[in-house]
């Protein structure tokens, strides 16, 4: 954050206030939607879902973001008469505090609201658990059904399906129901990620399309085991979505209108390559513009000169270290060269990029952290994320701690060569030293850039706009919370010279007289 005008202020909102736009804290709900906020970029989970419900004929109504869209949630709940399920997806939540905070306003709303969580934060909770373990907060915060699989879509659609029967949920599998103040867990069963069966029903959602971009995935799992992830013990596998049903999907987004760019948010979009050039060439048939993760060690100049032919605008590199030490402790499947060279691939072809850094990891010294330092400054990297290594229980590096003295849990832990306090010290040091490469949010990464270039900045705005930002805030490290005319000035002219986007809400008045269903 940034402190302006009196006040500690996130990075878009530092953007809304020097561009003229509505402080988005300060806004009713439809200046919300106007101001410049990461979370009205539509998130992929709500319309994946409702993609998949709207083949059994039950029709949703998409809350993209509660803090932008209370006013359209309560006007949809209380048109539809109340006697509706409001689901919650829980997928970037860390705690129970954030889907307190949301049943809690719910609850205002209507005391008997039928609240369903599912998702990530719902699987995670119990992946060293039971479903039991559940009870305790959902009496709390008055939830009445939690969906606990990692792929829980099947399970969601059986709950409805039994619901609009007026039958039991004894049957629902991964279900726990909180009714008349009694808790019940149903039976537990894997569920395959839910890919080749999802229809593509895109342009018939009543979704909350703002501007131009989607976020669409092709695949689920990874194939890969970085010693740092849990992804490979929740996800369960890999499984990748056939070229004719992406192209089935594209031909569904196109038929909307006025969508443009989409975000691929699989996490290993590129491998295998003889797939990735294969969907590159379903991409060149398209007009869309696209971001994705990619492995950049598995590129080659071919490849490279396919993505810009086909529209990629920008990458997340996973970069996590620039030293092979700490790389192969990472299991990365990957060398410090491999990544100089993919970059330097992206770069000859203009392709932005955002190289991912971990700081800390077990192996970490004084000398790793300098060779990070020597790749972010020398080897062609435009936009760079710092975050310190965070220990989960459910991820290889756990089985390997007594070798690395590893101990602690979470954001706070120690090993022998480091320890989570010298991580972020070390990040603070970097972020100040660094003057070859601009410094994004880690938290929000390609999603900040792609959400810019949506909103109508092109990536020379973008990066001038987070310099300037990353230069208040190294000033403001230092002590010096003065004005910053000069850096606020030079934003403003940046402003005053260019065309500004505009959110462009895509309204569906043609689907909102049979939101609700079956």
């Amino acid at each position: 954050m940034v402190r302006h005008e009196g006040k500690f202020v996130g990075h878009l909102d530092f953007i809304n206030a020097i561009s003229g736009r509505p402080n988005y804290f300060e806004s009713d709900y439809p200046g919300r939607r106007q101001s410049l906020n990461i979370w009205n970029l539509p998130s992929a989970s709500g319309l994946h879902v409702a993609n998949y419900l709207l083949s059994f004929g039950i029709r949703t109504k998409i809350i993209n973001n509660i803090d932008s869209d209370w006013d359209l949630f309560e006007e949809a709940y209380r048109s539809s008469g109340g006697n509706i399920p409001v689901g919650i997806s829980s997928t970037f939540f860390l705690t129970f505090k954030e889907i307190g905070r949301i049943c809690k306003r719910l609850k205002k709303l209507d005391p008997d609201m039928e609240i369903i969580v599912g998702g990530a934060f719902a699987n995670s909770y119990i992946i060293n658990g039971s479903p039991a373990d559940l009870a305790e907060p959902m009496r709390k915060y008055g939830i009445k059904h939690m969906l606990h699989a990692f792929n829980s879509e099947f399970d969601l659609r059986d709950l409805l399906l039994a619901r609009g029967k007026g039958g039991g949920f004894d049957e629902v599998k991964n279900l726990c129901t909180l009714e008349r103040g009694s808790f019940s867990a149903g039976p537990v069963q894997w569920n395959t990620p839910l890919l080749d069966d999802c229809p593509a029903l895109w342009d018939q959602l009543d979704a909350p399309f703002l501007n131009r971009t989607v976020q669409i995935r092709t695949a689920s799992g990874c194939p890969f085991s970085c010693a740092f992830c849990s992804y490979p013990t929740t996800a369960g596998g890999w499984k990748t979505l056939a070229g004719d049903k992406v192209r089935m999907h594209l031909d569904a987004v196109k038929r909307i209108g006025g969508i443009d760019r989409i975000i691929f948010i699989d996490d290993t979009f590129n491998v295998p390559p003889h797939r990735f050039k294969a969907l590159l060439k379903i991409f060149q048939e398209y007009d869309f513009e696209w971001f994705s993760f990619l492995r950049v060690q598995y590129v080659d100049e071919e490849i490279v000169r396919a993505m810009k032919d086909s529209g990629c605008k920008g990458v997340y590199l996973g970069v996590e270290s620039a030293n092979d030490t700490v790389l192969e402790n990472m299991n990365k499947k990957a060398r410090r060269a491999d990544f100089r060279r993919g970059i330097e691939l992206l770069n000859k072809y203009d392709i932005n990029s955002l190289s991912a850094f971990v700081l800390g990891f077990p192996g970490e010294t004084d000398e790793t952290i300098r060779d990070n330092m020597d790749f972010i400054e020398n080897c062609g990297v435009q936009f760079y994320s710092l975050k310190e290594f965070y220990y989960m229980e459910h991820t290889d590096i756990h089985n390997r701690r007594e070798e690395f003295g590893l101990t602690g849990m979470g954001a706070n832990w120690k090993h022998n060569t480091m320890s989570s306090e010298d991580a972020g010290r070390i990040k603070l040091e970097m972020f100040q030293s660094i003057k070859n490469a601009c410094f994004v949010d880690p938290d929000t990464s390609l999603w900040y850039m792609a959400y810019l270039y949506d909103q109508g900045y092109d990536f020379r705005e973008i990066r001038q706009l987070q310099e300037g930002i990353n230069t208040i805030m190294k000033r403001q490290l230092a002590g010096d919370f003065g004005d910053n005319d000069d850096v606020i000035a030079s934003l403003k002219r940046l402003h005053e010279n260019r065309s500004p986007g505009r959110v462009q809400v895509i309204n569906r008045p043609e689907l909102v007289s049979s939101v609700f269903g079956p």
